[in-house]
């Protein structure tokens, strides 16, 4: 593989991986055609467990993107101390809210256990120390893209494709 001068690394076959840069970024998502309907969202359904993670650090612009490795097709509403994410694909989706007992709750529906993967997603930076964005690195190959935390070989997410 030869490196560029911005670390990323490309091979004759077309793979490449690299490093996500310092600088806050944001894309735009493609619209080549109108987003599908939304699933009705029901409060209350679903099965209620205490929550791994506390759901402010979806206020935390570098814990919305680990979080999004763990659920990448789910859409973040609400604010504050209700989280809501709902996968439009599916009709999953989870909820939080304060626990009376302190901490919080998490009511997840559907075929997707989406709050399931944040709190693994997020688990897995806090326990790195919480690096920045230019901690992870993505990689592209013939059979998919992954995300990946330090190095191409350390914990990975797949990006659906």
């Amino acid at each position: 593989m030869a490196a560029r001068e911005d670390g990323v690394e490309g091979a004759d076959d077309g793979t490449a991986t690299g490093p996500f840069l310092a600088d806050e970024l944001s894309f735009m998502f493609a619209r080549p055609h109108d987003r599908p309907p939304h699933s009705h969202y029901l409060i209350g359904l679903g099965e209620q467990r205490e929550s791994v993670v506390d759901p402010h650090v979806l206020n935390d612009p570098t814990g919305v993107f680990v979080a999004q490795l763990g659920a990448p097709s789910a859409e973040k509403m609400g604010a504050g101390d209700r989280i809501i994410l709902l996968d439009v694909a599916t009709g999953s989706q989870a909820t939080t809210e304060p626990s009376p007992d302190g901490g919080w709750l998490v009511r997840q529906h559907g075929p997707l256990k989406l709050w399931d993967g944040v709190e693994e997603a997020v688990s897995t930076w806090e326990a790195a120390g919480k690096p920045p964005r230019s901690g992870y690195g993505l990689t592209v190959t013939g059979q998919g893209q992954k995300v990946w935390l330090g190095d191409p070989d350390g914990p990975s997410w797949n990006l659906p494709a």
